[in-house]
This record gives C-alpha cells, structure tokens and sequence, in this order.
C-alpha cells in the first residue's frame, strides 16, 4: 500500500532565521561566512574564496551550521534567488544575512528530501512567483518563505527511499554529463589542435600581413544603441561576443570579420572573438568592424585569430581591451594567392563541420540529461517515482 502524503505550510515543520549582519573580512579573522554565492548545485560549497566574520564565540553559536542545516537564498536577481543548499561539510561555519536558514522538526521531514523539494522546479516557480521585483533583484521574506505549501510523505522511510534513488540517479547524470562535456572539449580541443598546427606550417613559408594591410577598419561607422533606445526588429545586433539582440533597423550590408574589443572573453575565450557578418545588421562599439577583398581571406583571419592566444596585444588589467593599434599589431601568416587561401580555409571549415556535428551530438545528450532530471524531481515530488527511473537512466547513458 502507497504511503500517505501531506500538505503543510513550510513553517509547520521548519523555523526560519536570518544570518549574520555582521561586517565581513578577507584576512582569515574570525568564522568562515557563506554568502549567496556559496550556494551550488544544492550544496553549500566552501569555494576557497569565503569571507570571515569576526564575531565572538557566544554570538558565532547561534549562527553555526550544523550537518543537515538547509539554507535558502532569500535576494538576488530574479534567476539566483531561491536556491536552496544543504550543509554537508566539517568545521566552523555561519551564514551570510542573505540567506535564510530553515531549522527543521527532523521527526516530520529529512533534511536531505527538504533539501531536494525546494530545489525542484514546482517550488522554485511557486516561491518566485511571490517574489517582491526589482529591476536588478528579487527578494522571498521569511513570511513568505514560511507560508509556501509543501507536500511529503508521512513516513521517515519513504522520504529516505526517495532520497536515496534521487541520490543514486543525479549522481549517474552528475558523471554523464561530465563525460558529454569532456567530449565537447575534445572535439573543440580536436579542432584547434589542427588549425594551430596549419598556420605553425605555414609560418615558415607565407609572407607576414598585418590587418590595416589587408582589410578596411570600418569602427568609425559604428553606432551603439542602449538597450532601452532599442526598438526590436529582425537585423542582427552584434557586440564583443557576437549577436546580444534584434533591432529594427541596420548600418552595414555586406559580408565584415567583426573582432571583439573589449571584455574578459579577450582573455578567457570562452566563446569566438572573432566572427563572420553578413547581411544587414547593426554593430556597437565593442567589436571591431573589418571588411575584407575576398571573403577567403576574411575566413582566413578568423580561422588564425581563433586560433591564436591574444594576451600580448590586450590593455588593460580589470576591463581588457583589444583596441585598433593592439589588432594592427598582430602579425598573421598568409598566402599571396587568394586560391591558396580558400584551400586552407576548406580544409579548416570541413574540419570545422565535423566537429561541430561532435558537439552537437553531445550538447543533445546534455539537454537529454536536464531532462531527465527534471522528469525526476517532477516524479519524487508527486508520488510518482517508480521503477522507470532505471529504464530512463537506461535510455540516456
């Protein structure tokens, strides 16, 4: 026979308290403190970034976190607030007044099955929905916090099956999709490796250009628009790392490597700073304008800036920047013949094409995986969660 399930408000079975206000240090003096920020994938995480609060022994007491402790982000902005992480680690720690602590009648609910209620997507939407909104932050009260209704079941036992599949089940997602994204960086891996190895080859035998050389700088035609001046239309708006919007109207209609100039992707290169427009579209001043002869000389310089590190030509330590005079600089070996060009642009775009379809194929089973997470958290918390969570593990893996 099925167990029985329950609906109580939240604070039938957990009171809420606040954390510390207290001034906070980085010189290791006092406590460590966990801020919004420490909250992670439904755990508390001591980044090795934490802050300190110095506070005396007998006041640190009513803040400790103990094993179990569930702690629920009460501000930020609209996508962060609410989540929700449970304290599994050793050692002295409190909590930040950001975050909301729930101490729990462990003899009705598991902090663990808590833990993993508040962090599904049923109680995530109903909890932001009561969110008082700013332009930049949303906020959840306590009063709210406490009155958000929340279905369990009766039995200890029952929480802890549930507790132990999901365990079981996000632990087998947590190691798929780690190794989907190390398919992902090796494919991308895979493909620099080549390009690198192309130019490296072709620096002993192609004459150096520089861009002012071979290209046209168009910056001075650029013309940013702020988001609220935006007036929504179907041209492409490109900045420093790519397209950011669509607006109603275009300066250029022609084929242009854009560049980036500025921001920490110059630096991180978490995606390209150097692509290809076409068409009409509008461009803001934080990418470089470049039109090019010969569209084969255009893929060329993006192929070679994709493929080189860039750090020597970037200013700038808090915001880096690459400006006009740093891209003039940077020397790129290349092929007199437009023909000889286009052939190592083909060979590097059908590479290209292939690893592309590789991440593709990985970020599907990415997006296969998300899914079935959330199918999981949507079973456990209706009473669903039956023996057809090994069959979909089965399906994705």
């Amino acid at each position: 026979m099925s167990t029985r399930w329950i609906t109580k408000r939240l604070g039938e079975i957990a009171e809420t308290q606040y954390g510390l206000s207290e001034p906070m240090n980085e010189l290791g003096n006092g406590f460590k403190i966990f801020r919004m920020g420490e909250v992670q994938d439904g755990k508390l995480v001591d980044t090795g970034r934490m802050k300190y609060a110095d506070i005396p022994p007998e006041e640190f007491e009513k803040y400790k976190l103990r094993a179990g402790d569930v702690l629920f982000n009460r501000t930020n902005s609209f996508e962060l607030v609410g989540k929700t992480g449970i304290f599994e680690l050793h050692g002295d720690y409190c909590f930040a007044s950001y975050l909301v602590r729930l101490n729990l009648d462990r003899a009705a609910i598991l902090p663990e099955f808590l833990n993993y209620l508040m962090n599904s997507d049923r109680f995530q939407k109903s909890v932001k929905e009561k969110a008082s909104k700013s332009i930049n932050q949303a906020n959840i009260n306590a009063t709210i916090l406490s009155n958000e209704l929340i279905c369990f079941p009766e039995l200890l036992s029952e929480q802890q099956r549930i507790v132990e599949i999901l365990d079981e089940s996000f632990e087998a997602i947590a190691t798929a999709r780690a190794n989907a994204g190390k398919n992902i960086t090796e494919a991308r891996e895979l493909f620099q490796s080549h390009a690198k190895s192309l130019f490296l080859q072709g620096q002993n035998r192609w004459p150096l250009r520089f861009l002012n050389q071979i290209s046209s700088n168009l910056d001075s035609k650029r013309i940013p628009i702020t988001k609220s001046e935006r007036k929504a239309g179907e041209y492409p708006y490109y900045g420093a790392s790519g397209i950011v919007d669509y607006v109603a109207d275009y300066i250029f209609d022609h084929d242009a490597l854009l560049v980036s100039e500025d921001g920490a992707n110059l630096l991180a290169r978490s995606t390209p700073i150097a692509f290809s427009a076409s068409g009409r579209y509008w461009v803001n001043n934080h990418a470089h304008i470049l039109k090019f002869d010969h569209m084969a000389t255009q893929k060329f310089v993006e192929f070679y800036l994709e493929s080189i590190p860039l750090d020597e030509y970037i200013t700038g330590a808090a915001q880096p920047k690459l400006n006009q005079k740093g891209l003039n600089s940077i020397p790129i070996p290349m092929p007199d013949q437009v023909d000889d060009q286009q052939n190592v642009v083909l060979q590097l775009s059908t590479l290209k094409a292939k690893s592309d379809i590789l991440q593709g194929i990985y970020e599907q089973k990415l997006a296969a995986l998300d899914a079935l997470k959330k199918s999981l958290f949507h079973q456990a918390f209706s009473g669903e969660l039956t023996s057809m969570v090994a069959e979909e593990m089965e399906a994705v893996a």
